[in-house]
């Protein structure tokens, strides 16, 4: 079997395993509501959904590296195409470091807030700071990587 097939299946598989956990977060006891406070809810299979981010966020890493490693090994250093497509690293990499300094500029303006979780009131400035500088790269790259698929896309169209 070749990369790309076994690529596609692991990708398939995890695209399943992924609609399979959100399905059932959204379908299986979504509405419980939180003991502390009958007015808000506390899902039952919240634990599932931050094990699978968490099993994934560590996946993408090791495989980062990896990759990273071999580039490093082989001495692939430079890439036959030319434009974009010849820099997606380099944009890659940028994206990800200006994302998350704009995080961290607003999570710092906003650590004089205090944030409301599951009825009770949050005060711990780095908290603030790290789930601001998180949800803040998270969307930037979503956006982005949106666009890039847009783009992808349409070049890829105009080829043809």
């Amino acid at each position: 079997m070749n990369i790309e097939k076994l690529s596609g299946w692991i990708l398939k598989g995890l695209m399943a395993v992924t609609v399979i956990v959100f399905a059932l977060f959204m379908l299986v006891g979504f509405d419980t509501p939180y003991e502390e406070n009958p007015k808000m809810n506390a899902p039952l299979l919240t634990d599932a959904v931050i094990i699978l981010s968490i099993v994934l966020v560590i996946a993408a890493a090791c495989v980062t590296i990896w990759s990273a490693f071999m580039q490093f090994k082989t001495g692939n250093t430079t890439s036959k195409d030319e434009g974009i497509a010849g820099k997606t690293g380099l944009f890659a990499t940028l994206a990800f470091v200006a994302s998350i300094v704009i995080g961290i500029i607003v999570g710092v303006a906003n650590s004089g807030e205090h944030l409301l979780i599951n009825g009770k009131d949050w005060n711990n400035p780095t908290d603030i700071i790290l789930t601001d500088t998180s949800m803040i790269s998270i969307a930037i790259l979503t956006v982005l990587s949106v666009a890039a698929v847009i783009y992808s896309m349409v070049a890829q169209n105009k080829k043809k």
